[in-house]
């Protein structure tokens, strides 16, 4: 795709989004694809520890195939991660590498406790164009306190190998990012000096950034996170959907447990999902604030963020800069 042709779609999807359009003349350009709901950790802000066992599982190699082959026609790119930790698929790699050879830009994060030696190789011979370790904490008593049943030093030891690896090897990509939630007093006081040591520890390899993300409250799912500033449409109604293990389409990130499903990818086109009857009800009922008895939408803090020309600051900056992660 070219820089011309990306920007003829972002164009599209502003207009649309300002609009407040329900029915779109173009098809997602992200997409959340889930490989597995399980996760070998139980962090305290994150919903998986409480989701029931009928919603955990694999996805299919044969489901993600027919969601890539459509997929590849539109997309800019695919995350593979949504509730669980993917290097536990046990086809991550092969998923990423059939992304990457449809022209997809591939992305996911990983709490790096699995990434062994061999999986770091595994990864670096992928295709895959970014990721980022998602680790909480700059000591093994906070780090532990917050990222449930992940030793400290094994997880850190992990990181520093595959950096390791990716040096040695030479390898450009994948742009590997180390990214941390912003905890209240997390980064302030003594974890300043905390900080400064524990990011000595990756000094001379190539760990391309560092990002402090907020917290937010996954819908309700949490106490974290608060509403801030003026309502304004949430904007992955116009540019996203995501996808369960089982096929199950939604389109947030923030439904956790599934409670807005919009369709069944193994039933149904992307296309046909996109533009069905429930995402367009959606589209229209979020224009305008109507968010009473939407079970996600009515207690999600995204609703309520920073805004530049009606359009959430985070987002438009990163498609803008095409930094869409």
């Amino acid at each position: 795709m070219t820089t011309l042709d990306y920007y003829r779609r972002l164009a599209k999807i502003f207009w649309s989004y300002k609009r407040k359009k329900a029915v779109l003349n173009y098809l997602p350009v992200r997409l959340w694809v889930e490989p597995t709901s399980f996760c070998n950790l139980a962090c305290v802000m994150c919903p998986n520890k409480d989701l029931d066992r009928s919603q955990k599982g694999y996805m299919d190699f044969a489901l993600f195939r027919k969601i890539i082959d459509e997929a590849s026609r539109f997309v800019f790119d695919v995350h593979l991660l949504h509730r669980g930790e993917s290097l536990l698929h046990p086809d991550f790699f092969r998923m990423v590498s059939y992304a990457h050879r449809a022209g997809i830009v591939t992305r996911f994060h990983t709490n790096g406790t699995l990434l062994d030696e061999e999986k770091s190789r595994q990864l670096l011979a992928s295709g895959l164009d970014q990721f980022a370790f998602s680790f909480d904490g700059y000591d093994a008593e906070t780090y532990e306190r917050i990222r449930v049943k992940a030793d400290f030093e094994k997880t850190v030891g992990n990181i520093i190998r595959f950096l390791e690896i990716k040096k040695e090897t030479g390898a450009r990509r994948p742009i590997t990012i180390l990214e941390l939630i912003d905890f209240p007093g997390l980064f302030r006081g003594e974890g300043e000096k905390k900080r400064k040591a524990f990011l000595a520890r990756f000094r001379g390899l190539p760990l391309d950034k560092i990002k402090i993300k907020k917290l937010h409250n996954w819908a309700g799912e949490t106490e974290s996170g608060r509403r801030a500033g003026s309502y304004i449409p949430c904007t992955f109604l116009w540019q996203a959907l995501i996808i369960f293990w089982d096929g199950t389409v939604l389109p947030c990130t923030q439904d956790f447990h599934g409670l807005t499903a919009v369709g069944d990818v193994k039933k149904s086109s992307l296309a046909d999902i996109w533009n069905g009857e429930k995402m367009r009800e959606l589209r229209r009922r979020i224009s305008v604030g109507n968010i009473k008895g939407l079970p996600v939408c009515e207690k999600c803090d995204r609703l309520w963020r920073p805004q530049f020309l009606g359009v959430p600051r985070e987002y438009l900056w990163r498609f803008l800069l095409k930094k869409m992660n």
